[in-house]
């Protein structure tokens, strides 16, 4: 652990991978008000947004923990990546179903597209470097 690459990989992966589960553990904890709210401004596929509701937390929370652990980062990836792809889409599918106005909805967007650009760098640092320094295969 003395090359700071290593240091500086460890903690993006370890902070990223502990934020997804604890934000994935609170939506669980206001489970009501989040299925309301994913639901709400959907229109007729409503009742997709509920069920999503319960699915989106539990991505989180696994793909989270397997960053957390350092393992199975092709399932951390898919899982992580299903999870955070959906909130920007979820969004703005409500301007078009239902009339919601969009800058009502763009802080949310723009948020998960920050959390997917961090997905991006901790995907590619936990795919392409082995400590600290990439592989020839491994681009970079």
């Amino acid at each position: 652990m003395n090359d700071p690459k290593t240091a500086a990989m460890l903690a993006l992966r370890l902070g990223f991978g502990l934020s997804l589960l604890l934000v994935g553990v609170a939506h669980y904890m206001n489970l009501e008000m989040f299925v309301a709210m994913t639901s709400d401004g959907l229109g007729p596929l409503a009742f997709l947004g509920q069920i999503w509701a319960y699915v989106l937390p539990a991505l989180q929370i696994f793909g989270g923990a397997l960053f957390v652990v350092g393992m199975y980062y092709e399932i951390a990836a898919w899982t992580s990546g299903v999870a955070l792809a959906s909130i920007p889409v979820g969004m703005l599918l409500k301007p078009v179903l239902s009339g919601v106005a969009l800058p009502d909805v763009m802080p949310a967007a723009i948020d998960a597209f920050i959390w997917l650009i961090i997905y991006a760098l901790v995907v590619k640092m936990c795919t392409c470097c082995g400590g600290g320094s990439c592989s020839s295969s491994g681009g970079g």
